[in-house]
């Protein structure tokens, strides 16, 4: 590996998250929110988290039994309000309390349980 391609590939992994965009407050669909507040890059449009930012985060696969039965509706709604860090300190996922109102966040986290009933 070149010495550029190393350099670039370290950079690319030490980079942080990129804050979640503001979803407007007249959104409401839950798939779209889903899609707008991009949660599809990690966690892939199916839940199961196999995207390239999922698979390096070790994002869990929302249909998953065994996740499911783990993890209750309130967490679900605080990981998406205030996001998630690694053991360094180092954001995972952002907050979206900023970035989402209380009845989006409400109706993504019900939107992310349905992942496990499919």
């Amino acid at each position: 590996m070149s010495l550029a391609a190393l350099a670039l590939s370290l950079a690319f992994q030490q980079a942080p998250t990129a804050p979640p965009e503001q979803v407007a407050p007249g959104t409401q669909d839950p798939k779209e929110v889903f899609t707008k507040a991009k949660c599809v890059a990690c966690h892939g449009e199916d839940g199961r988290g196999d995207t390239e930012k999922g698979r390096k985060l070790k994002v869990p696969d929302f249909t998953s039994a065994k996740w499911s039965e783990e993890t209750t509706d309130k967490e679900i709604r605080e990981t998406i309000r205030n996001g998630t860090k690694d053991k360094k300190g180092k954001v995972r996922m952002p907050a979206f309390k900023s970035k989402l109102n209380q009845e989006q966040i409400r109706a993504l986290a019900e939107y992310v349980r349905t992942f496990s009933r499919k």
